[in-house]
Parts: C-alpha cells; sequence; structure tokens
C-alpha cells in the first residue's frame, strides 16, 4: 500500500521527467543572468576548496554544477527525476569532474561525511516540513565537520506568506501535479542548527531573470560542525 510521502516522491519524480527538456531549454543560460547566485555558488567554491568533493542535491539539468565544476571542484549531481538526470548527462557530457546520478534527498548517496560541501538550490521546496527535516539530516551525514553547504529556499510571493504551499497542476502544456513550499529563512536556519551546520551568511533576494517566479527567497551558507 502506497502512503502520502510515497505519492509525494511520485508526483515529484514524475513532473520532472515530464517537463525535463522543455525545463533545460527554458532556463539554459539562465545562471548567466544571475549575478548574486554566482557570486554566492563562487564563494562556497572558495570555502571548500580547490578539487573538493561535493553534491549539487535536486541538481536538475546541472547548470550549477556545471559551473562548480568549471571552478575546479569535483561535482556529483543527485536528482530524484531520470528526465533530468538525462537532460544533464547530455548537456554536460565530457565536463571534467562532473557526475548525474539519479537519487532522493531521503537518502542521498553518499558516505557518511564523504564530501567537503554541498549545494541545494530550491530542492527541499517540494518537500513537507516532516520530509525536510529528513533531507537536512541527510546533508548534515554527507558533510564533513568544517565542509559547507549552500541552500536556497522561496520564501514568500504575492498571497502565499512563509509557511503556506502553493499547488501547481500544469506546466507547460501538461498535467501535473506538484507542491511547492514556502518556507521561512528562521525556520530553515533552526533546522539547520539542530543538524549541525552553522550560518556563515544569508542573502535574501527577490527575481533577479524574467523567467524568475515572481517571489521572495532566502540563500543560507552554513559550515558544518
Amino acid at each position: 500500500m502506497t502512503g502520502p510521502e510515497d505519492r509525494g516522491h511520485a508526483e515529484i519524480e514524475a513532473t520532472y521527467d515530464m517537463v525535463a527538456r522543455h525545463y533545460a531549454a527554458e532556463y539554459a543560460d539562465d545562471l548567466a543572468e544571475k549575478i548574486l547566485d554566482r557570486a554566492l555558488l563562487s564563494a562556497f567554491a572558495e570555502m571548500v576548496g580547490r578539487g573538493a568533493l561535493i553534491g549539487d542535491l535536486g541538481c536538475g539539468p546541472g547548470f550549477e554544477a556545471r559551473f562548480l565544476a568549471e571552478l575546479g571542484l569535483g561535482v556529483t549531481g543527485v536528482d530524484v527525476s531520470g528526465g533530468m538526470i538525462a537532460e544533464a548527462q547530455r548537456l554536460h557530457a565530457g565536463v571534467q569532474g562532473l557526475e548525474f546520478v539519479r537519487g532522493s534527498l531521503l537518502a542521498l548517496p553518499f558516505g557518511d561525511a564523504s564530501l567537503s560541501g554541498a549545494v541545494a538550490i530550491y530542492s527541499v521546496i517540494h518537500l513537507d516540513a516532516a520530509r525536510r527535516a529528513q533531507a537536512y539530516a541527510e546533508m548534515a551525514r554527507i558533510v564533513r565537520p568544517g565542509g559547507a553547504l549552500l541552500l536556497a529556499v522561496h520564501t514568500s510571493a504575492a498571497g502565499f506568506p512563509a509557511g503556506s504551499m502553493r499547488r501547481l497542476e500544469e506546466w507547460w502544456g501538461h498535467r501535473i501535479g506538484l507542491d511547492g513550499h514556502f518556507i521561512a529563512a528562521e525556520e530553515v536556519l533552526a533546522r539547520l542548527d539542530e543538524v549541525g551546520f552553522d550560518l556563515t551568511a544569508r542573502l535574501d533576494r527577490g527575481p533577479s531573470t524574467p523567467r524568475e517566479f515572481l517571489s521572495q527567497r532566502a540563500y543560507l551558507l552554513a559550515r558544518r560542525r
């Protein structure tokens, strides 16, 4: 018998499988316009050091993963969607220090304390509070003491305050079912503190490109205790 957690996981996977090709094409040059995102990713790369092994958790088509690999990191991108992993592998074939594997935020395919850091850019927003807590615990498990974490969430939007949820049922002509949670930065910080991360820096911003959803968002850069 399938429980709510399994159904939610299946919805995320099915949705991103359906839109993977369109998503990859739509946002192919998105990072080039995101000055602050590039600055934070670059700061993260300096924190972990050149040659460090890191995970891009919920990597999608792999644009941030490629950016970090080109800065000299060894990057493994992980995504629950096989369609997204296929797009990432197609788009970034041959990039040195970069690989992509299918996997879940709730059971990451890395050993304990095996990575110098991880990034999770909007990847926890589709998880309810209980599963987010599980994902944070997994991030703490895989990042070694002194390692870094860069995590981003949507915090609010018009009609959607922190703590609310938006149900998406159509995307680029596809009938889907996907929940998106708006999460207060303070909630994320409290949960990260519980699992062993200390805040290094925080950035709050609104949309920075014409294609971005009209939300407020928080970027949190932390160190593993």
